[in-house]
């Protein structure tokens, strides 16, 4: 079978591409790496002709400073989608598409959630099936830090450089932490399984607040850095709560995330030792 990845040589896209490939897929990359963007209709369409499924997986990403660029922001993650469901639809294939499950108030979250109705309603009325994954905090090997602050590699870069680990607000925001590897076969599976219509959280369902986080990171990293606290970031709650319901993914795919948090911390902190400071230039 032969998969369009968009997006996919970046982090959560790459996983998928790796895990397609191991399943004895062809598999294509559609990046803005390689100068291909989701803005440019036609090309995309070129690209996913004679392909059997398209992952969804470009956007713009950030919550707090998408505030900056609100434009491109809702032009890529909204328009850029609706290309993409346009070049699956005229091609006659269909689309997995990663969300996500917050949904506070920031350019980010607005524009993916709006692209999770847009698959939707392609779904229901435009004879083009889709499946969406709502993401909760994807971590792992390969993941950039720099630009966009992620809740792990920044953290762990800076427990490797005994740098202060910032926290926002109190700490007591309760996240749902998921081992990339553990998110890109939700994504697969719910293509192989054909689970067209359905809109499923990709998460653990376990909860860990960012202040338990931080210290295990630096206990994982046997770091000097200490936790210090400044206020809450635009477009972020004081005390959020983000969390997956998983029973939709034992239901619908038989599967629930194999990779337990301190597992996959110690695996994404012995990788960044080695790399991190390959991944530090992009989002």
């Amino acid at each position: 079978m032969k998969a369009l990845v968009t997006g996919g040589k970046g982090f959560i896209g790459s996983h998928i591409v790796d895990l397609l490939r191991e399943r004895g897929h062809e598999t294509y990359t559609y990046d803005l790496r390689d100068g291909k963007s989701t803005l440019d209709a036609e090309q995309l369409y070129e690209s996913a002709r004679g392909m059997d499924v398209v992952f969804g997986c470009a956007g713009k990403l950030g919550s707090a400073e998408t505030f900056a660029e609100i434009e491109s922001t809702i032009s890529t993650n909204v328009t850029g989608t609706l290309n993409v469901l346009e070049a699956c639809r005229r091609n006659g294939i269909p689309l997995v598409y990663i969300s996500l499950k917050n949904e506070w108030l920031n350019p980010y979250m607005i524009s993916k959630h709006t692209g999770t109705h847009l698959c939707e309603m392609y779904n229901a009325y435009c004879n083009t099936p889709t499946a969406v994954m709502r993401g909760l905090n994807a971590y792992g090997p390969g993941q950039h830090w720099g630009k966009v602050r992620k809740v792990i590699p920044t953290f762990i870069v800076n427990a490797l450089e005994n740098r202060p680990l910032m926290l926002f607000g109190d700490g007591k925001q309760i996240i749902d932490l998921i081992y990339v590897r553990d998110m890109a076969e939700i994504m697969v599976r719910m293509w192989e399984r054909g689970c067209w219509g359905a809109v499923i959280d990709g998460g653990t369902g376990v909860p860990v607040t960012v202040e338990e986080v931080a210290r295990k990171v630096i206990e994982l990293v046997d770091s000097n850095s200490v936790i210090e606290y400044e206020p809450m970031r635009k477009g972020e709650p004081q005390r959020a709560v983000a969390l997956a319901d998983p029973a939709p993914v034992r239901q619908l795919l038989d599967y629930y995330p194999e990779t337990d948090l301190y597992t996959g911390l110690a695996q994404t902190v012995a990788w960044y030792r080695e790399h991190y400071k390959e991944v530090g230039s992009h989002a």
